[in-house]
Order: C-alpha cells, then sequence, then structure tokens
C-alpha cells in the first residue's frame, strides 16, 4: 500500500470548516489572557497570585476576570481541537483508502520538536510538547466510537483529579520538611528566589536559558506525569468524540448547542466562582488550594470549554462570513504561528533581550497589553493570509509531515 505521508496532501483553504477556524482563533486568542502573566511574573505568581504583587482594586478585578473565564478554558479548548484534527487525518485518509500512521507520526515528532524548542528557547509554559505526546499515546482511539472516546476521555480527567486528591491527603505522612521544601518551590517561593528569577530574566538571553531549562524540564517531567498527561489526553479524547459527532461543525441542532452551553455555564461556571472564593477565604493555603480547591476549577473549566463551544458553534450555525468572524478564522488558520508568534512577542516585552519588563507590570496593564497584541495578530493573520495559504510555521510543519514542500503563495 502507498505512503499516505507521500499521497495526501493538507487541507485547502475552500475546504476547511470555518467553524473550527474560528473557534481555534478564539482559543489561541484567549490562552493568551493568562499566559501573559507567566511571562510578566515570577512562576509562581501564575498559581498563587497572592504571593507577588497586590489584588486589589482593579488589578483584583482582572484576576478575577481571567481566573473565571480564561485560565484553563481555552487551553481545554485547544486541546479538544487537537484531537479533532487527529480524526480529521485519519477518515481522510481512510476515504482514500489509505493509512495515515506514518503521517500522523511524523505530524507529532514534528510538533513536539517545535514544542521543546519552544519550551527551552523562550517559553517554558509550552503545551505543544505535551500535545504531541499525548496525541502520540492516544492515536489508538482515533477510530473508535464516540461514546468510547468520551467515556474513556472522562476515565483520564478522573484519574488526573484523583492523583491530585491523593497526594493532598498523604501531606500528612511525607517525610519531615518536605512539606516546606514543596511549598517554597512550587506556591511560595522566598524573596531570594523571586530576586533571582528576575534578575535571570531580564538578562541577555542565553542567561535566561540557564534558568528556563530546569522549569521547562519540570513541566515536561514531574507535572507531565502527575497532572498534565491524565488532563490533557482527555481532553483530546473528548475532542475526538466531538469532532465525530460533528459539534465542531457546527452541525448539531441549536437545541443541542443551548443544552452544551447550559450545562456549560450553568455548572461549571459556579464551581469555579466558588473555587476562586475558596482560596480567598482559606487564605491561598498550599495544601488546600493546590491540591484541593484547584479541582472545583479543574472540573469546572472543563464544563466551561464545552460552553463556550456551544456558544461559538450556534453563532456560527448563523454566518460564518461576518466581519470579526473572518478574522477570527483566519487567526485560527494560523494557529501555531500566532501561538509561537504570541511568545516572541511576550518574551521581547518582558525579557533581557527586549524591554526587560519582567516582574515590573501589574495585572492591569497586562490586560491593555493583551488587547494591543490581539489586534497586532488578528492584523497580522488577515494580511499574511492575502498573500499565502499558510502560516510560515504552518506550512513549515505541513511541509515536514507530508515529506514534500507545499505550495505557499497563492496564485
Amino acid at each position: 500500500m502507498a505512503n499516505a505521508a507521500y499521497i495526501l496532501s493538507p487541507t485547502t483553504p475552500q475546504n476547511r470548516y470555518a467553524s473550527i477556524d474560528i473557534l481555534r482563533g478564539v482559543a489561541v486568542l484567549g490562552m493568551l489572557t493568562m499566559s501573559i502573566q507567566s511571562f510578566a511574573m515570577p512562576m509562581a505568581a501564575y498559581i498563587n497570585p497572592s504571593i507577588y504583587e497586590s489584588l486589589q482594586n482593579n488589578d483584583l478585578y482582572v484576576w478575577i476576570a481571567s481566573y473565571v473565564f480564561a485560565n484553563q478554558k481555552f487551553q481545554a479548548i485547544f486541546a479538544m481541537l487537537f484531537g479533532a484534527s487527529m480524526v480529521m487525518l485519519s477518515q481522510k485518509a481512510q476515504r482514500e483508502n489509505l493509512r495515515s500512521t506514518d503521517l500522523q507520526n511524523r505530524r507529532f515528532i514534528y510538533l513536539g520538536v517545535l514544542g521543546l524548542l519552544h519550551a527551552y528557547l523562550l517559553w517554558y509554559g509550552d503545551i505543544l510538547f505535551t500535545l504531541a505526546i499525548c496525541g502520540l499515546l492516544m492515536f489508538i482511539f482515533r477510530r473508535k466510537k464516540s461514546a468510547t472516546q468520551l467515556r474513556a476521555g472522562v476515565i483520564f480527567l478522573v484519574i488526573g483529579s484523583v492523583i491530585s486528591l491523593i497526594i493532598g491527603y498523604s501531606v500528612p505522612v511525607w517525610e519531615p520538611g518536605e512539606y516546606e521544601a514543596a511549598k517554597e518551590e512550587i506556591w511560595e517561593p522566598s524573596a531570594t528566589t523571586i530576586s533571582e528569577e528576575i534578575d535571570y530574566y531580564t538578562s541577555p538571553w542565553e542567561r535566561q536559558i540557564l534558568y528556563r531549562a530546569p522549569q521547562a524540564f519540570k513541566v515536561q517531567t514531574s507535572r507531565f506525569v502527575f497532572r498534565d498527561f491524565w488532563k490533557y489526553s482527555g481532553m483530546i479524547l473528548l475532542g475526538m468524540a466531538l469532532y465525530r459527532r460533528k459539534v465542531f461543525k457546527a452541525k448539531q441542532s441549536s437545541s443541542y448547542y443551548y443544552k452544551l452551553i447550559g450545562y456549560g455555564f450553568g455548572l461549571g461556571l459556579p464551581l469555579v466562582v466558588v473555587g476562586a472564593m475558596f482560596h480567598f477565604n482559606f487564605d491561598w493555603d498550599f495544601r488546600l488550594s493546590y491540591f484541593f480547591i484547584s479541582q472545583l476549577n479543574y472540573w469546572g473549566s472543563i464544563l466551561m470549554a464545552l460552553g463556550y463551544i456551544g456558544l461559538i458553534m450556534l453563532l456560527c450555525k448563523s454566518s460564518t462570513r461576518g466581519f470579526i468572524a473572518r478574522r477570527l478564522a483566519e487567526v485560527g488558520r494560523m494557529s501555531l504561528t500566532n501561538y509561537i508568534l504570541m511568545s516572541i512577542i511576550c518574551s521581547f516585552i518582558f525579557y533581557g533581550h527586549g524591554l526587560s519588563l519582567f516582574g515590573d507590570i501589574d495585572r492591569s496593564l497586562l490586560a491593555v497589553l493583551v488587547l494591543g497584541i490581539w489586534v497586532i495578530i488578528l492584523f497580522f493573520s488577515a494580511i499574511w493570509l492575502s498573500y499565502f495559504r499558510f502560516g510560515p510555521l504552518e506550512w513549515l510543519w505541513r511541509s515536514l509531515t507530508y515529506g514534500k514542500v507545499q505550495p505557499m503563495i497563492k496564485t
């Protein structure tokens, strides 16, 4: 049988589902709302905002809004769409009586390599490497029934939640000093540690790597094993199931999407809000917040992601040709390029090879910067795609994956 990697070709713009591109565009832009905080502030401040800068007045309102409406929600959508893309490619190969295994494996490998470069050279918080590894391991589910994919996805998500709870309950039997060391490393670093992190990230790029590399390594090892593998694998499987049920194509009934919105926000939003209240009520206690209260946002965010999907698909059923819809679709078509571009922009703003503003910007100003970067991304995507078929990184990824240089310039 012929190798599919050399016969199949990327989906042309004319054959793409606008609803999927729009949803992916929303996800990429939405992720910046939270990720900019980890570019601008010490690592621990992302999960424990009480340890750096004040949470008062406008800064408090910005944090609450970003935590409730953005934190983990858009990452979930992005991961679900990655799962959908795996099924999409598999179905395309099946229609042409080909196997997509080699092509998909190459796709995962090159995405993983890009993720490693992103993590170690620009930003430790990369999710591309995680998606590539989880996608490779979840690939066996691509042709399963949607009900099987859905059940497996929930099982993975439950396992990830249970692991966190077990570790939290085990704290009393930890070795003496182990809890205090973990608390300082993860949750409440000393003033000296925070000062050291600021010093490294406001230094030249080559010195930043000395600090960023260990951070990235922890994300890709211990955090991956105990948290990210289960969460992202579960969301990839949910994405497979939703795609097979035509949810992302805006082809479900309006009542179906209203149910997604109702359950997603009706159940998810209260969980997230209550979780935020508990964090403050218990004074951001490490054990309670990190292992237990965080589970409210863990599950609430997945539900809210489904609510966002329902809302966006409902709007797409009406029209995908409006000005805003077309701009978002362009961002989505260049999601990989835009994801990395946002890191390039943020690293220039905050790190030592640029403006060196790491640790100097409060959350209110970060919200303004997010809006500014969104405008840049929207304009850049529209201008680029008026001349080219793919974003630059999309073109590179597809060329490597399909084993041949893809046509780039529009004719």
